[in-house]
């Protein structure tokens, strides 16, 4: 297993902190989010509400706020991290479980929160 680069590190933990950021600014549920500017949608084996602000997926790294499936329930944050940057390292939450892929955003997720899906 090879660790984070340093730069990776910097770049997950600036936007980290841009997601709970977002949290405190946009409110603390999907609608909230929404009226702030976030993208919404329903995904996943819980078919929890994700939002981010993510224009497109070039970006290293993008924070999403994760909801229950009506919204109304502020679940989480999860981070998603390029495929080229994900080096095998474990998901702090989880059971420290490996991150999920996401093949079709090329994308792979790591919930700070505990799911239940591990």
């Amino acid at each position: 297993m090879t660790p984070f680069s340093k730069k990776s590190i910097l770049i997950i933990s600036a936007t980290t902190l841009f997601a709970l950021s977002g949290i405190a600014v946009a409110g603390n549920n999907a609608e909230k989010q929404v009226k702030a500017g976030f993208d919404c949608f329903n995904a996943g084996p819980s078919n929890w509400t994700h939002c981010w602000r993510a224009k497109d997926f070039s970006q290293p790294a993008i924070p999403v706020n994760v909801y229950s499936e009506d919204g109304s329930e502020f679940l989480g944050t999860e981070l998603l991290i390029r495929q080229d940057l994900y080096h095998g390292q474990p998901c702090p939450q989880d059971n420290g479980e490996e991150w999920e892929l996401n093949e079709s955003l090329g994308y792979y997720a790591c919930h700070h929160f505990e799911t239940g899906h591990h």
